[in-house]
């Protein structure tokens, strides 16, 4: 079957007009704050489609602004190097979250994931840093790695734990955006590529995806221009409330 041929999902004017428009609003947080692509368009979505059918969508779009970013960011090898722990354990538990996906219900991870980011968000300024040495930053990040591995599977929602253990190790502006470009771009290669296996991602869900991917990138340089005229203080604060508004997004979600 050639790519043409496969049909869209038989989805309604309407929710076309709320899938655009949630990935609009994606691609311009995700320009402004680096994250929050599944986490917002899983709250809007699934308003208008199924929750296993959000998901799928949702992974094209999210890559591409990964790719946008990455090639903002640069320095891929080097944060490759760095965070390669994370990684690895990722790779392995997105598959094994993929295969969880089939038979689990999805909406408890969503509403414990969102509650653990509330709070973080509301007191995390408040918490004692965490400062590792280099050791301990790679066995933290191959626990972290596992852990949003199986949320990337079951939900793909991983950001919001990995940008708190970034806001932890206190990475420079240039840095944070140089790591969630990378590190965010792979794990959506490993999610495509679990997604396909499981047949999560079906050939209408994947033209649908693919056919978003040009929206969010559409809303990706609004919010880069927002980004680029805030100071460090401001950026941190603007982090911290995307945090909020995610958790309680996934928490909404949950209980819909």
């Amino acid at each position: 079957m050639i790519p043409w041929d496969i049909p869209l999902p038989a989805y309604s004017p309407t929710q076309w007009a709320v899938l655009l428009g949630a990935v609009l609003l994606a691609g311009v947080i995700k320009g402004a704050i680096g994250f929050g692509v599944p986490i917002v368009t899983l709250s809007i979505l699934t308003l208008a489609v199924p929750v296993k059918e959000a998901i799928a969508l949702t992974v094209l779009p999210a890559f591409a602004g990964n790719l946008a970013m990455m090639r903002e960011g640069g320095r891929v090898h080097e944060i490759l190097v760095r965070f390669w722990p994370l990684l690895v354990t990722k790779a392995v538990c997105i598959g094994l979250g993929a295969m969880l996906l089939a038979w689990i219900p999805t909406r408890p991870l969503l509403m414990v994931l969102g509650v653990v980011i509330v709070t973080f968000s509301l007191f995390g300024e408040r918490m004692p840093r965490l400062r590792l040495r280099p050791g301990q930053e790679k066995v933290a990040g191959a626990v972290l790695g596992a852990v949003t591995g199986l949320l990337a599977g079951t939900t793909t929602i991983f950001g919001p734990p990995v940008i708190m253990y970034m806001t932890a190790l206190r990475l420079d502006r240039a840095t944070y955006v140089a790591a969630i470009g990378t590190l965010w771009s792979v794990a959506n290669v490993l999610m495509l590529i679990a997604f396909g296996a499981t047949t999560l991602l079906t050939p209408p869900l994947v033209v649908a995806s693919l056919a978003m991917a040009p929206v969010l990138l559409a809303g990706y340089p609004l919010g880069r221009a927002l980004r680029q005229r805030l100071d460090d203080h401001l950026f941190r604060r603007l982090i911290m409330a995307g945090l909020l508004v995610a958790g309680g997004g996934l928490i909404l979600v949950a209980v819909i």
